[in-house]
């Protein structure tokens, strides 16, 4: 009796164990299908639609500007279309795109950025008074051209992506109806196998997730310990130098302005440490509602950074910055800026003008940051690879591991902002970011990195790796 109750037993959890089979089988093809449909109607479709929106209005921005020069238009109505269109581009950058989109959309982007500021030197020109008629052919139509060609290409991606995925679809569900009639046929002959196998993989499926749990808790455990360590070795030395700084100001007052701005540094240093340490920590999460004033961490990279390039042979000109915040905590600006100014700096090569600059913008809702040189520039070949990690160009010796501009995407991208790059006029490059602009109020406990004396004060983020 109990035999046959086992073999039952064995006999009905075979069959059952067929049949899940075939149906996990054709589940698995459907959700090919599944996501192919979803791309389709929730990703390509509506891209199209809103792309072809966005080729409308940038063409009716520029109709608009053309209209404002001739004295026909009003900057209310271009206004009103740049807002349009920026609304269309925020639409766009929530829908779903697969890996290849970025690399199209970033060149849609800076096209129309360059188009945009075209339309902004020609409404400036018209103001002033000035013929504008020679910036509308010379630059606003070439550049709206090239933008229109950008979205283009954009569209056509879409909708070849489109197509292709019509084809999965239409191959997927022919495989799916085929295999389900095969699995159905033999599920019979495999039932008591398949009531062994399932049974064998339910117990080493138990202990694979018993030892996964098991190997997570440690990992996390041994994280943070490792997480401790790394800031105790690296902060408890800049305690003990700022200690001897302090040490040198008492004995030495005419060393003190000296000793203030090493002081500073060490401050500035234990910012990044403490910033990207946490950042790391939170899973490269930012710090929710964190607020950074933009004037005081330029402030106090002019004064780092000056003898950086002076020891150089190069120039820093930083323009005044304007008077916002960007959504990030302070360490986290540090980082991106100092990375993309000392990169710049290190890598001017033999260039006979040297010369590093920073540039700020407040945007629509945004602040952009361009840096620009005058050295060799980035390889045409190197592109968008120049932010992944441990890539490097021609360095001619220059000490780095690659990681400088990996760390000022993850940033940046952590904080829903943008990034790239472009040949400079002069030669160089311009490595430009986008921060979105914080309008929240202050917090009490924000400090700007110029105003303390002593690392230990205060954490923030960011470093220069």
């Amino acid at each position: 009796m109990a035999t046959s109750t086992r073999a039952l037993l064995i006999s009905f959890f075979a069959v059952v164990g067929a049949f899940i089979g075939s149906t996990i089988w054709a589940q698995r093809l459907a959700r090919g299908i599944d996501a192919d449909t979803l791309f389709i109607s929730r990703g390509a479709a509506p891209g199209i639609e809103l792309l072809s929106n966005v080729r409308a209005e940038m063409r009716e921005l520029e109709t608009q500007v053309i209209r404002f020069t001739d004295g026909r238009g009003s900057e209310r109505l271009v206004a009103s279309t740049r807002g349009r269109l920026d609304s269309l581009l925020g639409q766009f950058r929530t829908l779903p795109a697969d890996a290849n989109a970025p690399a199209l959309f970033e060149k849609m982007q800076t096209a129309l950025r360059a188009f945009d500021e075209a339309a902004e030197r020609t409404m400036e020109k018209a103001r002033s008074g000035q013929h504008a008629r020679e910036t509308v052919e010379a630059e606003l139509r070439p550049m709206g051209d090239a933008a229109s060609e950008a979205i283009k290409a954009l569209i056509a991606y879409d909708a070849g992506a489109v197509e292709a995925a019509a084809r999965r679809i239409e191959t997927e569900r022919r495989r799916a109806d085929r295999i389900a009639y095969e699995l159905d046929a033999i599920s019979a002959l495999l039932a008591i196998a398949a009531a062994a196998l399932v049974l064998l993989v339910i117990r080493h499926s138990h202990r694979v997730q018993e030892e996964n749990r098991r190997i997570v808790e440690r990992k996390a455990e041994e994280l943070e310990q490792f997480a401790a360590r790394v800031a105790h070795d690296i902060l408890s030395p800049l305690a003990a130098v700022a200690l001897a700084l302090a040490v040198a100001e008492r004995m030495s007052p005419q060393a003190r302005e000296a000793v203030q701005r090493g002081s500073s540094s060490l401050l500035r240093v234990k910012r990044i440490v403490d910033g990207l340490l946490g950042f790391a920590r939170a899973g490269a999460r930012p710090e929710p509602g964190a607020r950074t004033e933009v004037a005081p961490v330029v402030s106090g990279l002019r004064e780092e950074l000056e003898p950086f390039a002076a020891d150089r042979g190069a120039s820093l000109r930083i323009e005044s910055a304007p008077d916002c915040a960007v959504a990030c905590s302070s360490g986290v600006l540090l980082s991106l800026l100092g990375n993309l100014l000392r990169n710049a700096i290190k890598y001017l090569g033999d260039s006979q003008v040297r010369e590093v600059a920073l540039r700020m913008q407040r945007r629509r809702g945004r602040v952009l940051f361009e840096v620009e040189d005058t050295g060799p520039g980035v390889p045409p070949s190197l592109g968008a690879r120049a932010f992944e990690p441990y890539v490097r160009g021609a360095h001619d010796g220059v000490p780095g591991i690659g990681l400088g501009l990996a760390t000022v995407k993850r940033l940046v991208d952590a904080h829903a902002g943008t990034l790239g790059l472009r040949r400079s006029p002069r030669g160089g490059s311009i490595f430009w970011f986008e921060l979105p602009e914080s309008d929240m109020p202050e917090r009490a406990d924000t400090m700007a990195p110029h105003d303390a004396r002593a690392p230990g004060s205060e954490g923030g983020a960011g470093a220069a790796p």
